[in-house]
């Protein structure tokens, strides 16, 4: 089969993440547990509770960035500032595996090399900027182009954030690979026929992209 997309998830896949960090960090400085702020951790929403909402609406792009301080820092009992608030929620971001993005880079002269990705506009300015420090680039610079929920106000697992990456690209689903390190968000995709591969061990990604016939 002939592929024309590489379309590439970023937290887990290319950018390792640590969600319980911001969760300890938070509730350090709150009169609420760790339990309580893990309902932002934003991997899949398992109930229903205010932060997790406040959270999905920001990463759509629904709130601003200065609604979503302040909805959090008011349920969490948080007396800090903005700076501060930025610190905590960006410890999340752990490192860039360049290791896996020169892989991917090395691919884009024989494929259109693309993001999609469920983020926020705080953590895509910090994760642009540690991508700046490597190559002097941002993600929107480096790949061919990039989906990101808060700008398509829509999240991944849902359908319409695959059909709007299809509609924008206007490539055939049979000739794209989808890479995501959660099963729930390779569903939807096998149902509109996209190719996907899921992300459970970063070594089993490298051997992929090198062994494949990707490179």
């Amino acid at each position: 089969m002939k592929f024309k997309m590489l379309l590439f998830d970023l937290g887990g896949v290319i950018i390792d993440i640590l969600p319980e960090k911001s969760i300890k960090e938070f509730s350090k400085l709150s009169k609420y547990s760790q339990e309580m702020f893990r309902d932002i951790d934003y991997r899949e929403k398992n109930k229903e509770s205010d932060l997790s909402d406040i959270f999905f609406d920001f990463e759509k792009g629904i709130i601003s960035k200065n609604d979503f301080r302040s909805k959090i820092k008011k349920l969490g009992k948080l007396d800090i500032d903005d700076f501060l608030f930025d610190q905590i929620w960006n410890l999340t971001i752990f490192k860039l595996d360049k290791k896996i993005l020169d892989k991917v880079l090395s691919l884009k002269s024989k494929y259109s090399i693309m993001i999609l990705s469920n983020t926020n506009e705080i953590h895509k300015e910090y994760f642009d900027k540690m991508c700046v420090k490597i190559y002097q680039k941002t993600f929107d610079q480096l790949f061919d182009r990039v989906f990101y929920s808060f700008e398509l106000n829509a999240r991944k697992p849902n359908k319409n954030i695959y059909e709007l990456v299809l509609a924008k690209t206007g490539i055939n689903p049979n000739e794209i690979i989808f890479f995501d390190d959660m099963n729930l968000n390779l569903i939807q995709p096998k149902k509109l026929g996209i190719n996907t591969y899921h992300v459970d061990d970063k070594n089993d990604l490298g051997g992929f992209l090198d062994g494949f016939g990707l490179n």
